[in-house]
């Protein structure tokens, strides 16, 4: 699963993009390099380098405009009482079928703009091993994460997890990402499962629009 993200160095402005309809201009703001060498170091400057408890800029609805809410990586639920350790990634179907998550998925559902993601490599390697994969598009633009936020909550039971969903063809969970045209439709109030379960099927980013790159965990610098 996902152990780092590289947040987009301005989520402000891809939000007013979306605002303005101008959906081709977020290419403009994306990535400007996309190749595969000097990838340890591709976010360098365009983005911020994110691990889990630090915070991340997220995009979410607000009545008819959308706005950018700072909230840190890990939600701690209030019904898990501080029991459980703060939650980085939640599977879709949980989210939009359990009645636990019925209040926060109607007002908590956010995009967080990225370049890109580390996760651990998928080989059969030891558990030991440091080595990771970091994933971002083919394309130069900026994909969208579908996350779930709770924020201003009291007692510290805020935060935001990543939405995964499930990956037929690999047979494993994985992030559910979005490019442009389609992010929005993560945030639309009236947003349900079925609805949710064929955005992922159809709309989410797929393994040919991604590119993966060998790098290693002790090269990663965080702010």
């Amino acid at each position: 699963m996902c152990e780092y993200i590289v947040q987009h160095a301005a989520p402000q402005k891809l939000a007013s993009c979306f605002l303005e309809g101008k959906i081709s201009r977020i290419e403009v703001l994306g990535v400007a390099t996309n190749s595969s060498a000097d990838a340890d170091h591709r976010h360098s400057g365009r983005g911020d380098l994110i691990k889990p408890g630090m915070q991340v800029t997220g995009i979410r609805h607000r009545g008819t405009t959308l706005e950018c809410l700072p909230v840190r990586w890990g939600w701690s639920p209030s019904w898990s009482s501080g029991t459980l350790p703060p939650l980085t990634h939640l599977p879709l179907h949980l989210v939009m079928r359990s009645k636990v998550f019925n209040r926060v998925k109607r007002d908590g559902r956010m995009l967080v703009a990225v370049e890109g993601w580390y996760e651990p490599l998928d080989t059969g390697m030891t558990v030991h091993s440091r080595n990771l994969a970091y994933t971002t598009s083919r394309q130069p633009a900026p994909m969208f994460l579908a996350a779930l936020a709770q924020g201003g909550a009291p007692n510290g039971y805020e935060g935001l997890a990543l939405v995964t969903h499930e990956d037929v063809e690999m047979k494993r969970q994985r992030l559910l990402a979005f490019a442009a045209q389609d992010a929005l439709e993560w945030l639309r109030p009236d947003l349900e499962w079925e609805q949710a379960r064929v955005l992922a099927v159809h709309c989410a980013v797929v393994e040919p629009q991604l590119e993966h790159v060998l790098t290693s965990q002790r090269t990663l610098r965080f702010k």
